[in-house]
């Protein structure tokens, strides 16, 4: 249903270009209003799913194919509103990166499948459904708005390729885009998808509202979720390592053909189709990644790639547009106990939070993080089962492995190692994911950008843009740099929330790292918990007494002043804690009650990193040498 460029006539896709701005603006303000911060990871999955499951091509008798797209499924969850965004959100990165669907017919393909499924499916179940509390009739709706929904939707596309025959033709009658009229188009599209798409698209839809029925029926009845969101996040993961089944589908949808199948389809090659179609060269065209001759694996790098960018651009597009709500307080002419004076406080406060109070909430998290270190080094995974200097020991030993290796692919399996290290040790895989790829990865990539061009690295232009096309071994490098950096940062992370801090002093004290330094961490760590602590005390101690938020330069005033306090009371709790050490005799390692004992398990493991980390050197080597 992916529209190509080439096949709407420019009469067709700038009206509809233009007619998506509005609907894209529209979409924004709604969502702005009703979208709750808890539910921004929604849009991002959301995004994702659509993204996914739109790369699982199906094959139908006669040698097309096509797929579903869960435009009534995120509508269900996140209003259609936010489906527009979202579904949009994935059709432009499918155009964009990967060439799947026109630069020209973007505007086209929202509409289709952005605008007209999600809210034709939206009302239908809820036309159905209505206010019912029986999952089976919940069931029932789902499939039949979804396939109701997407039938529209391909109709609607069947209808835009109808057209151009009667809008743009030569004298002989031959069509300068898509061939096919109306009498032809129409049918084509809604007999595939009544006879199979549409069952497609419903089985999907049924299969997760039936899921979110036993777990989490708060999304279906469109509050933010009542748990965690971990198997949603562990769900697009699966599907990730299921999508190169989508690509063994053959044939080609209706409607998307080159322009050597059109000429053996039709007898000639519509005028202006080769020349437009050419407007645009996508980054990875047809889902395939450089340098990749398997199809499955350039699939499957396809699928990290296009979900990674839609969780990235749909997360930060909802973190935009969420806005929290306070509750309106009536007002009390004359409030005369505790409540109506803590109300009266509450109402004069403004909208927005105070100065003190961000800064407050953010030294919690900063603080809350900490201990959640702990909480995660206590529970009883693989990796917080080993010796802490064995376990210390390989997580190095694998990050300097990373160092070393130059294979792409080498450092994709050193970054799925990591993800299942975390599995392993019972820590969220999505939690781990996010805070290696948002930190380190987007750093990294940021830095990377300006060696992708043809101006720092020459080569093969992937992205014609003048003197700074993207180049492939720009891309590769790049790539390469960034999943080395993601490598190292997890195994950095692991070690973190692994080991309780006593375990790492003792564990570098182990392996022979000078007292001094053991003893400054050591501090270090005890000094920066109490001062943020004490920094968020003074904060919340100013909130609570103030009715408004104050002037800015009173603000600015306040915070230098703390400022200024927090580092001359740093300083003097570094000299009482000096002192303190010298009266007491202080000297030698740091001590604790901890007893390090290694067993059978540590030494199976240790060997078994070193023997996989030798052993990914020496492979990649042999790649290095028979490429070379």
């Amino acid at each position: 249903m992916h529209i190509p460029d080439g096949y709407l006539s420019p009469q067709t896709f700038i009206v509809l270009d233009v007619a998506m701005v509005p609907i894209w603006v529209i979409a924004a303000r709604k969502v702005k209003k009703t979208l709750k911060t808890k539910q921004v990871p929604l849009m991002a999955l959301g995004a994702a799913f659509a993204f996914i499951i739109m790369m699982f091509n199906v094959p139908v008798i006669g040698g097309s194919t096509g797929h579903a797209v869960g435009g009534t499924l995120i509508a269900i969850i996140l209003g259609p509103w936010a489906a527009v965004l979202a579904i949009s959100v994935a059709l432009i990165i499918q155009a964009l990166v990967f060439g799947d669907g026109g630069i020209t017919a973007i505007g086209a393909n929202c509409l289709n499948m952005a605008v007209v499924l999600p809210f034709v499916g939206y009302y239908v179940y809820r036309l159905l459904f209505g206010e019912g509390r029986s999952n089976a009739r919940r069931l029932v709706s789902a499939g039949v708005a979804a396939y109701v929904g997407i039938v529209a939707s391909a109709v609607c596309a069947g209808i835009e390729f109808g057209l151009q025959p009667y809008i743009a033709h030569t004298a002989a009658g031959q069509a300068l885009y898509a061939p096919y009229p109306l009498t032809i188009a129409v049918p084509a599209m809604a007999i595939e998808h009544i006879l199979f798409f549409g069952w497609v698209e419903a089985i999907v839809t049924v299969g997760v509202v039936a899921a979110l029925a036993k777990s989490d029926t708060a999304l279906l009845s469109g509050r933010p979720a009542a748990k965690p969101l971990r198997w949603l996040w562990a769900g697009i993961g699966a599907l990730i390592i299921l999508v190169p089944l989508g690509a063994l589908a053959p044939g080609t949808a209706w409607g998307e053909w080159s322009s050597g199948q059109i000429e053996s389809l039709v007898g000639y090659v519509p005028g202006n189709l080769e020349s437009l179609g050419s407007v645009w060269k996508s980054a990875l065209p047809g889902y395939t990644a450089p340098g990749v001759s398997h199809s499955s694996v350039g699939y499957l790098f396809a699928a990290v790639i296009g979900v990674i960018l839609c969780v990235a651009v749909g997360w930060g597009a909802a973190a935009l547009l969420a806005r929290r709500h306070r509750p309106a307080v009536a007002g009390a002419t004359g409030p005369h106990d505790e409540g109506d004076i803590a109300q009266a406080v509450h109402a004069r406060r403004p909208r927005v939070r105070s100065l003190a109070r961000k800064t407050a909430d953010s030294l919690g998290r900063a603080i809350s993080e900490v201990l959640e270190n702990e909480e995660h080094a206590s529970r009883p995974g693989l990796l917080q089962r080993l010796d802490p200097r064995i376990k210390l020991f390989s997580i190095v030993l694998m990050a300097v492995t990373v160092s070393l290796v130059h294979s792409f692919w080498m450092l994709v399996l050193f970054v799925a190692v990591g993800a299942a290290l975390a599995a392993a040790s019972r820590l969220s895989v999505a939690s781990f994911s996010r805070k290696v790829w948002l930190s380190a990865g987007l750093l990294a990539l940021i830095l990377v950008i300006p060696s992708t061009t043809a101006w720092v690295t020459p080569g093969a232009v992937v992205i014609p843009m003048g003197r700074f096309s993207i180049t492939e071994p720009g891309l590769v490098g790049a790539a390469t740099l960034v999943l080395r950096v993601v490598a190292a940062a997890g195994f950095s992370l692991l070690v973190l929330w692994t080991m309780r801090w006593a375990q790492l002093l003792q564990a570098l004290t182990a392996l022979r790292v000078p007292g001094v330094i053991v003893a400054t961490l050591a501090m270090t760590h005890k000094q920066i918990v109490t001062l943020l602590r004490t920094v968020e005390q003074i904060h919340l101690a100013r909130e609570s007494r103030l009715v408004t938020a104050g002037s800015t330069h009173d603000n600015r005033a306040w915070v230098t002043d703390r400022m200024a306090f927090v580092v001359r009371k740093s300083m003097k709790t570094a000299d009482d804690v000096y002192d303190a050490m010298l009266a007491r005799g202080y000297s030698g390692p740091v001590r604790t009650l901890v007893q390090l004992k290694t067993t059978r398990r540590d030494w199976v493991w240790v060997t078994a990193c070193v023997v996989g980390c030798v052993a990914a050197v020496a492979v990649d080597r042999l790649v290095l040498g028979v490429l070379a």
